[in-house]
């Protein structure tokens, strides 16, 4: 009994780790990697693009962030930072980054309307002023590199899409950041593997919020943000709305193109991982049970467990080929995470710490759980929506 269970658990792990690596191939031949080149784009022939920045408490990163903008090599841009009710010095640092640009407008939101997030409520806002025939919406915590906006353009004119989002490389300072960012991002590429995202027959879809760019045609034809007002993940809604509507979507590895301070430390990553996960998967109590399991089936203190029960018996009868499963599997487990890191634009080294932010990603499955049992009310950037709860919220179209 216990060798089988041993053999099954390592089983299902080797089967995780095959599928990994499937995401990962279908990556390589179908996610393109822009190495900065913007090609060869006739300056007159270019529509204005209104980058919109929502900020919300964000004095540490809006100048590096604005300034970012105002610095691309694409010829015709606006940028709107809209200020998203912020107590430190967010605003004032903002018109001063922007002074004496004629280009660059500063919006102040003062309150919330009822039934917004308040991000989406921030871009719905910036969009009334843009005059961009392009929409790129941009976290406050994310810089661009001098060619991202002309390379984003031009992956949307070569692919004849209507949306294009990019991968950030992350920035990571600290142990912990090291630890569970990537785990976190691996994740996503789980609930939404971007060859399938790029596949337009697909119906797997997404935006990644830190950056995308959509034409502003297009966005008026989903609703825009006012549709996925009531969303915590408005950017998946968005791109959701935009594949199902046969409007092309297509994400691209930014790594060269843009890199995301997310969140500082342990205990914001895990909180913000909490409500971005939780909300990826729509609060099905399904879905959260049936990771919860998978994440755990895969951890280390697993798989070494299942090698105990699944060594003596395997021993005896296969002396000579017994250990080709744990192998395998074990290879498996290296060869993977080390691709990945590499395709994140991070040292493949951080594998070593993946073990670590496994067991963390299963706490953070529990936890969702007990807050989608429970109902809890969902908390972001210092907001209690007492109306948005862990409920399923039509996240798809």
């Amino acid at each position: 009994m216990t060798f089988w269970l041993g053999a099954a658990i390592l089983t299902v792990a080797a089967l995780f780790w095959l599928n990994r690596l499937y995401d990962l191939i279908q990556s390589w031949r179908r996610v393109p990697k822009p190495t900065g080149s913007s090609g060869a784009l006739a300056a007159p022939d270019l529509p204005l693009i209104t980058v919109i920045i929502p900020a919300h408490n964000e004095e540490a990163a809006i100048r590096d962030c604005i300034n970012s903008v105002l610095t691309q090599d694409y010829p015709h841009v606006e940028v709107i930072v809209v200020d998203d009710r912020s107590s430190d010095a967010t605003l004032e640092i903002a018109r001063a980054t922007c002074e004496g640009r004629e280009n660059c407008k500063i919006i102040r939101v003062r309150e919330l309307r009822p039934g917004w997030t308040g991000k989406c409520h921030a871009l719905h806002t910036g969009v009334q002023k843009a005059a961009g025939e392009w929409l790129a919406f941009l976290d406050a915590d994310t810089r661009l590199g001098a060619n991202a906006l002309s390379s984003t353009y031009a992956l949307a004119v070569h692919h004849n899409v209507s949306l294009v989002t990019l991968t950030p490389k992350f920035v990571l300072t600290n142990f912990w950041e090291k630890a569970l960012q990537p785990i976190f991002a691996a994740t996503c590429c789980i609930l939404f593997p971007l060859g399938r995202v790029n596949d337009q027959k697909s119906p797997v879809a997404l935006a990644n919020g830190m950056f995308y760019m959509i034409r502003r045609d297009a966005y008026e034809k989903i609703g825009g943000h006012d549709a996925v007002k009531h969303l915590a993940v408005e950017d998946v809604g968005m791109g959701k709305r935009a594949k199902a509507a046969g409007l092309g979507v297509l994400v691209a590895n930014g790594v060269n193109l843009m890199e995301t301070k997310m969140f500082d430390g342990f205990r914001a990553t895990l909180e913000g991982w909490t409500r971005i996960l939780s909300a990826c998967m729509d609060y099905r109590m399904s879905a959260i049970v049936k990771y919860l399991l998978m994440h755990t089936a895969v951890s280390l203190p697993v798989y070494c467990a299942a090698l105990f029960l699944f060594a003596p018996d395997a021993y005896r009868m296969w002396p000579s080929t017994w250990f080709i499963l744990p192998a395998f599997t074990a290879a498996l487990m290296v060869v993977v995470p080390y691709f990945f890191l590499k395709e994140m634009g991070l040292p493949p080294w951080y594998g070593v710490l993946l073990m670590i932010g496994n067991l963390f990603l299963v706490w953070v499955h529990a936890v969702m759980l007990k807050r989608v049992i429970l109902g809890d009310a969902l908390e972001w950037r210092g907001t209690r929506y007492k109306w948005l709860r862990y409920e399923p919220r039509n996240l798809d179209p």
